[in-house]
């Protein structure tokens, strides 16, 4: 009797031995610089997905806020399978695929809601999927953070006000740094979580960013003045390796990217009153929000277009991809 309870016992404890090793199969870290945002918020809502969908088979692990580096390490890291997503400005990886500097187009989208609902498209999310692929790379979604805005020390209440001042761009792309060169200003690439102490110690006079990045991260306390820039945005774009979905099998690699758009939309919809919320908290802080005149705005639209056929001619990419989404925006324009 007592052989028969003890055999009968290690029988079913074998199952729950083994459970442990079949419930979790794999690690997914998302990596991004930014906190308390709709980024962050997408990434919340993708874990809850995949961690419930995949029955627990993947484990989400998140670090906003610079916690794995700075943009360039855990672009490095996706690139190489040693971060499997990461989410930055789409500026960041137009070294790794000249096609997502049609981000940095503005005009593009008629308001917010717009933006979303084009990137929102399945075949617009199919079309950006194909970008960095060479590179190790794997979109998986792209979503607007929030209007593009500059935010320096000395303010840029007028366009004029620009010059001489060093910006911090979106991204190293030429969209930024050609026409913002051509109005005086010195713009220079530099990661999100480099430009506060950069501009407390003086080596920068601010940056540009979503508007929603400014309150997020407490920039009230080196600047107060935040200048909207006409029909421009700030985009995010998870991006996932290449070498961890080619571990997956079908059905996850087809969770992770149905998840990622279905958190993206989920993003979307709470962001609408985020960004209001954003610039209130903003100016409850002390910072202002300044707009140019319609005629800065449009010179500041110009001096962009002006450049344009020689940032295509040295990015042939360019004028097909804005083209394409030139395309989709009419199609979803409603």
């Amino acid at each position: 009797m007592k052989i028969m309870n003890w055999l009968t016992m290690a029988a079913l404890a074998l199952p729950l031995a083994a459970a442990p090793a079949l419930a979790q199969d794999y690690t997914l870290k998302v990596a991004s610089s930014t906190a308390n945002d709709v980024i962050q918020n997408w990434m919340d809502s993708f874990k809850a997905g995949i961690e419930e969908k995949s029955n627990g088979r993947i484990a989400v692990e998140l670090y906003p806020a610079n916690q794995l580096g700075q943009v360039p390490a855990t672009i490095e890291g996706v690139a190489f399978g040693t971060i499997e997503v990461t989410v930055p400005a789409s500026g960041f990886f137009v070294p790794m695929d000249p096609r997502f500097e049609v981000f940095d187009v503005p005009s593009l989208f008629n308001d917010l809601e717009h933006a979303q609902r084009v990137l929102a498209d399945p075949e617009v999310a199919a079309h950006i999927a194909e970008y960095g692929n060479d590179r190790g790379m794997s979109p998986i979604a792209v979503f607007p953070h929030s209007p593009l805005a500059m935010l320096t020390i000395a303010g840029v209440p007028t366009i004029a006000s620009l010059k001489g001042q060093r910006i911090r761009a979106v991204g190293p792309t030429a969209l930024h740094i050609q026409p913002l060169t051509d109005l005086g200003a010195l713009p220079t690439a530099m990661p999100l979580g480099e430009v506060m102490p950069g501009m407390q110690n003086k080596l920068v006079d601010g940056l540009m960013a979503g508007t929603s990045v400014y309150p997020a991260l407490r920039f009230w306390d080196v600047a107060k003045d935040m200048t909207l820039l006409p029909n421009s945005y700030a985009f995010a774009t998870a991006v996932a390796s290449r070498d961890f979905m080619a571990t997956l099998d079908d059905d996850l690699r087809a969770l992770v990217r149905s998840e990622a758009l279905v958190a993206a939309e989920t993003a979307n919809a709470w962001n609408i009153a985020a960004v209001d919320r954003g610039l209130d908290t903003w100016r409850e802080n002390g910072g202002t929000v300044v707009e140019w005149t319609a005629e800065e705005n449009q010179q500041y639209l110009d001096n962009i277009q002006k450049h344009l056929p020689s940032i295509i001619e040295s990015n042939p990419t360019l004028g097909a991809e804005i083209d394409f989404f030139k395309a989709a925006a009419e199609r979803l324009a409603q």
